[in-house]
């Protein structure tokens, strides 16, 4: 008997979490993604970086939620795999940051994310394009899944 293989894990930036969140209630928010990268997802065990539970955290602050609609995001980030921060996370992003410093902003906590996505080998699923600049110079593979329809 032939074993299985593991299912590839990828690590969700705060934007697709939040896409995925959207597309509990409005499924045709993410209509437009290309099938196959929706089926590679979805056949995926997901994981988050702790910066993107910070921020999915202090995004709630800001908008003011109740507890109700807080304590169910908490419920839907305990589905995903928690990504802490070491010293291999710390080390390339210290790369990243310096990268950023010759002319290529790019957000802290987003860099941040991309170095767990490279310090762990990981694929980035996201809903911003800016990781691209990343993924072409630190060996990180980005899925990108834009907000909008580019058609």
């Amino acid at each position: 008997m032939v074993a299985e293989p593991a299912p590839e894990v990828i690590l969700c930036d705060t934007s697709f979490v939040s896409m995925q969140e959207m597309a509990e209630k409005k499924p045709e928010a993410v209509a437009h993604w290309p099938q196959v990268l929706r089926d590679r997802v979805a056949g995926a065990i997901l994981a988050i970086s702790i910066f993107t539970v910070a921020e999915l955290r202090a995004g709630r602050i800001v908008a003011g939620w109740g507890q109700r609609r807080s304590d169910l995001q908490e419920a839907r980030m305990a589905a995903y795999v928690t990504i802490p921060l070491d010293d291999d996370v710390l080390n390339v992003y210290t790369a990243i940051h310096a990268w950023s410093k010759k002319g290529n902003r790019t957000p802290h906590n987003d860099m941040w994310i991309a170095a767990t996505a490279v310090a762990r080998g990981l694929p980035l699923v996201s809903c911003d394009e800016h990781f691209e600049r990343i993924a072409t110079s630190h060996d990180l593979e980005h899925i990108y899944l834009p907000r909008h329809s580019l058609t």
